[in-house]
């Protein structure tokens, strides 16, 4: 596991941005909006290539594992792309772990951002290689809905390295108040259980971890979360932030929050819920690996406290 941190470079209007996809074929299901989110990043300023296999399908892949690696490599590779941009979700992107070239993500340090299912990618090419990674909108889910501006803002803001971008305004509700730092670990909690116990498990000593997931019961998110328990990560980290779940009904009356509060109740370190991120049209963009400082007593309780890109030059 690698443990320097190794910044992206920083995104500037008129980049060229590679869109992949890497699970399910929601491009090739709805090719309409695949196209409005293409437009709404050229609206950015950016200019967006597509992977060989973006609008592909493969059953419930957009393409075969080596399919989809080609594509992911390629972008990587082209120094002229700056960025790479998941389309979608899914559930199959697990399939690419041992197939990922991590001399290669790490040679051609970019910004590679998705949501949901490809988060437990990124997690592990941070795990890897030390680059960070970011966790934000995609082509299908975000680009394409024309969301809050606020979205956009955030990911425009983070990608390009404003200090601004370091104060992150939201929300929180606090079930045990407190301060932790440490570096982010985030993404959609049964898609983060994939890489436990596996050679691209994430750094959980010291980690802040930001967890959410969608459309499933609570039971079974409880039997997630307590997954990781009996697999010792709540031990290991600082602080736990929940975000907003979206469709996650209660089991037996029993909301997401409040399952979480029962498995954690044991635990000394800071326990905050409501971060919009993930699977929620308003959310934020977060940098994983880079360093965070989460405080109840703050104005603004989550703040980036580490750089997180880098100039083209700093990055190489």
């Amino acid at each position: 596991m690698n443990t320097t941190p190794r910044l992206p470079a920083r995104l500037g209007k008129g980049d060229r941005i590679g869109i992949v996809t890497l699970s399910a074929p929601e491009p090739a299901a709805d090719p309409a909006a695949f196209e409005r989110g293409v437009a709404a990043l050229m609206a950015r300023g950016f200019e967006p290539v597509l992977g060989a296999h973006a609008l592909g399908r493969s059953g419930y892949r957009a393409g075969s594992t080596t399919d989809l690696l080609d594509d992911f490599h390629a972008m990587i590779a082209d120094d002229t792309i700056a960025a790479v941009v998941c389309a979608g979700g899914g559930k199959n992107a697990n399939r690419l772990l041992s197939g990922l070239d991590y001399p290669l993500i790490a040679a051609h340090p970019k910004a590679i951002v998705g949501v949901s299912d490809p988060s437990l990618l990124l997690n592990a090419i941070t795990a890897r290689t030390g680059l960070v990674t970011v966790h934000g909108p995609s082509v299908m889910w975000d680009w394409a809905q024309d969301g809050p501006a606020e979205t956009f803002e955030h990911f425009t803001a983070v990608l390009s390295g404003r200090p601004d971008a370091a104060r992150i305004d939201a929300p929180l509700t606090w079930t045990r108040a407190g301060v932790a730092e440490g570096h982010l670990v985030a993404g959609c909690l049964s898609s983060l259980r994939c890489l436990l116990g596996t050679p691209w498990e994430p750094l959980w000593d010291g980690a802040l971890l930001v967890i959410e997931d969608a459309f499933k019961p609570t039971d079974l998110l409880d039997q997630a979360l307590t997954h990781f328990q009996d697999c010792g990560v709540l031990d290991r980290i600082a602080g736990l932030i929940v975000g907003e779940s979206v469709g996650c009904e209660p089991t037996a009356g029993i909301t997401v929050a409040q399952m979480v509060d029962e498995v954690c109740r044991d635990y000394g370190w800071p326990l905050a819920h409501g971060l919009p991120y993930g699977h929620t049209p308003l959310k934020v963009t977060l940098p994983i690996g880079a360093t965070a400082r989460l405080d109840a007593d703050a104005e603004r309780p989550l703040t980036l406290t580490s750089p997180w890109t880098a100039t083209r030059q700093e990055s190489r």
